[in-house]
């Protein structure tokens, strides 16, 4: 009897190591079967590479709108269809600049040297400051001057008064009130300011302005033009 449950003990344990064996194998099987599925898979699967593109950015830059002018003493960028006009004669060097329709809804821009006109006036003010061969804009052009500036013993003639925008002294032109015209001062007096030639050392004064017959002044065209302005 005992014999009869050893043997049967022996062959329990035999079933379960078959069966343990059994499951080991399928186990391997569905396991070799399941990675040959995704192998399979992966093969026949367009091989397709999505790359996102870098972002083309065009920049738009104000220089490719420009002529490049060398003068004796700078060098300035003025809008390429602009044309230069024939120096006035008189005691001002001078250098102007004005569109094909100056005149009617034309615009200019002129730059005196060395020797400021007295009496020029203008109805906005731009401040600038000078940083040797090159100029510094502060701030933005003034309302028309005519709003905040009185006739009283500040007039230097018929037509000017001497007038403040951001603590600076401009010449305001009270004749002319309905005009668009902006002009640069600065701390180094008024109507002026001092620049100085890289190559000589030699200092000069400049009165730059600008002047619009439209209704629609386009600033940005005066504010380029300056800050392209270069001693030589």
């Amino acid at each position: 009897m005992a014999d009869y449950v050893y043997k049967a003990g022996k062959r329990d344990t035999k079933k379960k190591r078959r069966k343990a064996l059994w499951l080991f194998v399928l186990l391997v099987v569905i396991g070799l079967a399941g990675t040959g599925y995704i192998f399979v898979r992966d093969a026949l699967k367009p091989q397709t590479v999505l790359k996102q593109s870098k972002a083309t950015q065009k920049k738009v830059t104000y220089e490719t709108k420009t002529k490049h002018y060398e003068l004796p003493d700078f060098t300035i960028d003025i809008p390429i269809a602009w044309t230069p006009v024939a120096r006035p004669a008189g005691p001002y060097q001078s250098f102007t600049w004005q569109t094909s329709e100056h005149g009617t809804n034309g615009q200019s821009i002129e730059i005196f040297e060395d020797t400021i006109p007295p009496n020029f006036g203008f109805n906005r003010a731009l401040i600038v400051s000078g940083q040797s061969d090159h100029l510094n804009i502060e701030g933005t052009a003034s309302d028309n001057c005519s709003k905040y500036t009185k006739k009283q013993t500040t007039m230097v003639n018929q037509f000017s008064a001497v007038a403040k925008w951001q603590g600076v002294d401009f010449l305001c032109d009270l004749s002319n009130v309905q005009r668009d015209v902006i002009g640069t001062s600065s701390t180094d007096g008024i109507n002026t300011v001092i620049l100085k030639s890289p190559s000589t050392g030699a200092a000069h004064k400049f009165l730059f302005s600008y002047t619009n017959h439209g209704t629609n002044p386009d600033y940005t065209v005066f504010y380029e033009a300056i800050q392209s302005f270069r001693m030589q």
